[in-house]
């Protein structure tokens, strides 16, 4: 699924930056766990199941997507930040990877379902999530690299 993609690039990209960074011990440590977490729920994601010829619909792979999207937001929740831009975006991390999750199961519902104007409706959700996740990761790029 092209989803799976554009979070891989975008997430395996803040974790060779975090590294550069010369600021404070305690800021590496946090932005180097929540980024930890992030790339272990891409690395899920790139591991669902495809569907193949067994499932023409999509459906198998895009309620992977979203048990896959929900791990990574319940997991980015147990990290403990002190660092309030930090805990921003992680909370907004969280709420993108949750609208994602959402939509694909709304995605999947359709497709089985066979219902074209829902598919275009959670479609039309899911691309918009996703979209959320580029400038989130620029910006949690931006407060690890700053001093």
């Amino acid at each position: 699924m092209r989803h799976q993609s554009l979070f891989s690039a975008a997430i395996l990209g803040a974790a060779l930056l975090v590294g550069a960074t010369a600021c404070g011990k305690k800021k590496i440590t946090e932005c180097n766990q929540l980024i930890e977490v992030i790339n272990k729920g891409v690395e899920s994601l790139n591991k669902t199941p495809k569907g193949g010829g067994t499932d023409p619909t999509g459906a198998n792979e895009l309620k992977g997507m979203a048990d896959a999207m929900d791990k990574v937001a319940a997991e980015a929740a147990k990290v403990e930040l002190t660092e309030p831009d930090l805990k921003k975006y992680s909370a907004e991390y969280q709420t993108m990877a949750k609208d994602v999750a959402k939509a694909a199961r709304d995605m999947a519902a359709a497709a089985e379902a066979k219902d074209l104007a829902k598919i275009n409706s959670a479609q039309a959700a899911l691309d918009k999530a996703v979209k959320q996740e580029d400038p989130l990761v620029d910006s949690i790029n931006k407060f690890c690299q700053a001093p």
